[in-house]
């Protein structure tokens, strides 16, 4: 089944780094992938439409201009195919979209990407300072926010490591993430994926200092039953949805380390340690999910020459 994805572009190096992203999983991990890179074209400013309406001169320059950003966005489009194509991809697998701004434009990235049905949508993330790993840019950023429905891919630097990662909680969440998983990289011998849970501890939903020793201990032990009962579920499902994708349970690590204070730390340890170019989050958890939502941004924030795919 073809694959479609919407890449926007706008001609930065991030926005490059995010097509090189595309074509390295393409080359090797994604099969019958269709892509759209789209590129929102400078606004021409209202008075000028209104002045060439009346003045000849007016009308000139406004061709001129519009002439000009079409230009440049053929340029940057241009740029963007030859990259994909030098990664293996066929021409005839690239649709360029050059378009108007209607509004903002993070607003009409997120307009093409709904009303065009696509399987996800990549942006490139620029970078960012310590003080900063928070924002992503902003129109990065306001994507992010507001792409509920849809599977965002943000890419933030070079990525060379074909590893994947999806930090799992058990949630319906979770369980969204590896079935988009599934659908992108489904039917690939060569994939290989680590699912990993970081176990819930007492300290990720009070403090400790106020507790008494014996009563934080039998709570502690009843949180980390209770919570790989849920996971021995999670996993059984995770892993048969896996499987109807084509991917063998020889492709498929499971992996759980102790609940910590900082789960967002946890993953992106494991990410250093194990030298993944992708991780992929569910947006949203249950109410007991303690890390899905607020720590896809985290992990966001910090990614380096790595990929973080959100499923809404």
């Amino acid at each position: 089944m073809d694959k479609k994805i919407l890449v926007a572009v706008d001609g930065s190096p991030a926005a490059l780094k995010a097509v090189d992203y595309v074509g390295l999983m393409e080359g090797a991990m994604i099969r019958e992938l269709k892509v759209t890179l789209l590129y929102i074209m400078n606004p021409v400013p209202p008075y000028l439409r209104r002045d060439g309406q009346r003045d000849p001169e007016s009308f000139k320059r406004l061709r001129e201009l519009e002439g000009r950003n079409r230009k440049q966005a053929a340029e940057v489009l241009d740029k963007c195919t030859e990259h994909l194509v030098r990664h293996g991809m066929a021409p005839e697998a690239v649709e360029k979209k050059p378009l108007p701004r209607s509004s903002d434009a993070a607003r009409d990235i997120l307009f093409e990407a709904e009303q065009g049905l696509y399987d996800a949508l990549v942006l490139g993330r620029r970078g960012i300072s310590k003080a900063q790993e928070l924002f992503l840019g902003s129109v990065t950023n306001k994507v992010v926010q507001h792409a509920e429905r849809l599977p965002l891919w943000v890419v933030g630097g070079q990525v060379t490591s074909l590893k994947v990662l999806c930090p799992v909680d058990g949630s319906e969440g979770s369980l969204k993430a590896v079935d988009h998983l599934a659908f992108m990289l489904g039917e690939n011998p060569e994939c290989k994926i680590t699912l990993l849970h970081v176990g819930a501890s007492l300290g990720n939903y009070c403090t400790l200092d106020f507790m008494e020793t014996e009563l934080a201990e039998g709570i502690e032990a009843d949180i980390m039953h209770s919570d790989a009962q849920c996971m021995d579920d999670f996993y059984a499902r995770a892993l048969r949805v896996l499987e109807q994708s084509g991917l063998s349970p020889e492709q498929v690590e499971t992996k759980t380390i102790e609940g910590g204070m900082s789960v967002s730390g946890a993953i992106m340890d494991e990410v250093k340690k194990g030298g993944y170019g992708t991780v992929i989050l569910g947006r949203r958890g249950e109410s007991r999910s303690f890390f899905l939502g607020h720590v896809s941004d985290k992990v966001m924030g910090k990614a380096k020459d790595m990929a973080v795919w959100v499923v809404g």
